[in-house]
C-alpha cells in the first residue's frame, strides 16, 4: 500500500493534444472537465498515469483514444486487486499502448517516457537524475512503449519523484533545487515558484510535469497476490517461467547526482531497434547544460539568485551592450529605503524550514521517536534559556545593590547620654542622616515635620542627632537649621 500525493500538470499546448489517465480520473483534451492541473492524495496499492496523444481533428483518432482510455481504467482497477504482476497480462489482453506511462507500487517504480523528459529523484538532501535502463524482457511487454526510454527503481518513504523537461532543471542551481525540494510543502507549491522564476529567464511560463510524493510505504505479504489466491483456491495454472516475477528481473536505473551534471546516460548494448543507441559506449543526450557568465554589475542582476542567466540570451546581450561604456562608479547607489524594500527573507525561512525538517526526522525509521527527540531538544533549550535569564537577573541585582548606599538597621540598645538634648522639627523636604560627617553610609532619611533630637554642638557644620527610633547620625547644620548661616 502506498500513501502518496500524485500531481500532474499539462502545459496549455500539451492539453490540446494529450489526455492523462490518473488512476481513475482523466485530465486533458478528452477529459470531461478539460483541466490541466490535478492533485490527488490517498492510499493506493498501485499508482498509475497513462498519457495518450490524440489528433483532435481526426474523428477516428479521437474514438480510438476514448476506447483506449476505458481499457486503461479497467487495467487500473484490475491492478488494484491483483498488483503489478498482472500488468503484462493486461497489456497483452487489452493491447494497451501509451505515449507516457508511470506505474508504482510499494516495491518498484516504472516509467516509460520520451527522451525530452528527465526523471529526477529527491531523496534525503540530494537530487538525482535517473538514467534509462534496459526495457523489460517479458514477452508481453516487449512491444509496449518500444520507442520510449524506460526507468525503474525502488521507492522509499519521503521520496520526491519529478518528471520534467531537463532544460527547465538547467535553469537553476542544483543546491537551490535541493533546498527547495527539502521543504515539507507539496511539490506543486514549489513548482509554481520555480515556474515563476523560470519565466524571468525567457523560459516558457508553462511546462508539462508529473510528480509523486511518497509519504508512507507498506509492503504487502506474498499471500495477498493474485497467484497466491488462485493457488489457495486450487485453480490449476500453467506456470510460465520468467513471466510472473518480471518486476524483480529488471536492471535498475543508474543515478547521477544533479551536482555532477544534468546528463542522460544510456546503458550499453542497447540496439537501435529498441529506440536507443546501438553503440556499446556511453551516449549523452543532445540537451547540454548552458554556459553562464557573471554579470558585470549588480544593476543588471534583476533575477532571483536561484536563477542562472544564459550567456547566449538576446536580451542579456542587449543589456551588456547598453552598459558596456558605463562607468560603474558613477552609478547611483540605492537608498536605504530601497534596500529595505528589496530585502527578502525567503532564504532565512527556507533555512529554518530545512533545519526544522531535519530535526523532525532524526530517526527516519521511527516517527514517534523523532518527535520525542524533537520535544526533548526544545525542553533543553528552554531550561538553558531560563537559567541564563535567572543568572543575568541575579547579576543585575547584585550590581544594583553594590551601587546603592548602605542603610543601617535600627539599633534598640541602651540610649547614651549627651551634653544636651534639643528637640528639633525638620523643615527640609528630605534630610539624609549619615553615620559620620562626610560619610557614605546612610543611616536613614527624614522628611519635613519629623522630630529629631540634637545631641551635640555643631562640629564643622555637622550636627549629631537622634531619631525617634533611637538611631543616631549626622546631618548638615544648614539643612537642619535653614535660617542659620554656616560658620566660616
Amino acid at each position: 500500500m502506498i500513501r502518496s500525493t500524485m500531481t500532474a500538470h499539462l502545459a496549455e499546448i500539451d492539453k490540446q493534444e494529450l489526455t492523462l489517465q490518473l488512476n481513475d480520473r482523466e485530465i486533458g483534451l478528452l477529459a470531461s472537465q478539460r483541466q490541466k492541473h490535478y492533485v490527488m492524495s490517498g492510499n493506493r496499492r498501485v499508482q498509475l498515469i497513462a498519457g495518450l496523444e490524440t489528433d483532435r481533428d481526426n474523428y477516428d483518432s479521437v474514438m480510438a483514444t476514448r476506447a483506449l482510455l476505458r481499457l486503461w481504467l479497467m487495467t487500473f482497477r484490475e491492478l488494484q486487486i491483483s498488483g503489478l504482476t498482472r500488468f503484462p497480462q493486461c497489456v497483452d489482453r487489452n493491447r494497451l499502448s501509451s505515449d507516457f506511462c508511470f506505474l508504482m507500487d510499494s516495491e518498484a517504480v516504472f516509467v516509460w517516457c520520451d527522451d525530452s523528459f528527465g526523471v529526477y529523484l529527491h531523496r534525503g538532501d540530494r537530487l538525482y537524475r535517473q538514467q534509462p535502463t534496459h526495457p523489460p524482457s517479458h514477452p508481453d511487454l516487449a512491444p509496449f512503449c518500444r520507442s520510449l526510454d524506460f526507468y525503474t527503481f525502488r521507492p522509499a518513504e519521503n521520496d520526491n519523484i519529478l518528471i520534467i523537461d531537463p532544460a527547465f532543471i538547467d535553469l537553476f542551481v542544483p543546491a537551490e533545487l535541493e533546498e527547495m525540494f527539502s521543504d515539507t510543502r507539496q511539490l506543486n507549491v514549489s513548482m509554481s515558484e520555480l515556474t515563476r522564476l523560470a519565466a524571468l529567464s525567457g523560459y516558457p511560463s508553462d511546462t508539462t510535469w508529473f510528480s509523486c510524493q511518497v509519504q508512507k510505504l507498506e509492503h504487502e505479504p506474498e499471500a495477498l497476490s493474485a497467484d497466491a489466491r488462485e493457488r489457495a483456491a486450487g485453480k490449476s495454472r500453467t506456470k510460465r517461467k520468467g513471466r510472473e516475477d518480471w518486476p524483480y528481473r529488471l536492471v535498475r536505473s543508474k543515478v547521477v547526482p544533479l551536482q555532477d551534471g544534468n546528463v542522460r546516460v544510456l546503458p550499453p548494448r542497447l540496439t537501435s531497434q529498441e529506440g536507443l543507441s546501438e553503440d556499446n559506449s556511453i551516449a549523452f543526450s543532445p540537451v547540454k547544460p548552458p554556459s553562464f557568465r557573471p554579470l558585470e554589475s549588480d544593476v543588471l542582476q534583476t533575477e532571483d539568485p536561484a536563477l542562472r542567466i544564459r550567456a547566449d540570451d538576446d536580451e542579456y546581450s542587449e543589456q551588456r551592450q547598453q552598459f558596456k561604456d558605463l562607468d560603474i562608479d558613477t552609478l547611483a547607489q540605492p537608498s536605504r529605503l530601497e534596500r529595505i524594500k528589496l530585502w527578502n527573507a525567503d532564504g532565512i525561512r527556507r533555512t529554518f524550514d530545512g533545519w526544522h525538517h531535519r530535526l523532525m526526522h532524526l530517526f527516519p525509521e521511527s516517527r514517534g521517536l523523532s518527535i520525542l527527540a524533537y520535544i526533548a531538544m526544545w525542553l533543553v533549550v528552554l531550561v538553558i534559556a531560563i537559567a541564563i535569564i535567572t543568572l543575568a537577573g541575579r547579576r543585575q541585582n547584585a550590581d544594583t545593590t553594590e551601587s546603592r548606599p548602605l542603610i543601617t538597621a535600627p539599633v534598640h540598645s541602651h540610649v547614651q547620654s549627651y551634653e544636651f538634648e534639643v528637640e528639633v522639627v525638620v523643615e527640609a523636604s528630605s534630610l539624609r542622616v549619615l553615620s559620620e560627617p562626610d560619610g557614605t553610609i546612610l543611616v536613614a532619611t527624614v522628611k519635613r515635620g519629623d522630630k529629631v533630637t540634637q545631641l551635640k554642638k555643631p562640629e564643622k557644620d555637622w550636627v549629631l542627632i537622634r531619631l525617634e527610633d533611637g538611631r543616631t547620625g549626622y546631618v548638615l547644620m544648614e539643612l537642619l537649621y535653614p535660617n542659620t548661616k554656616p560658620s566660616n
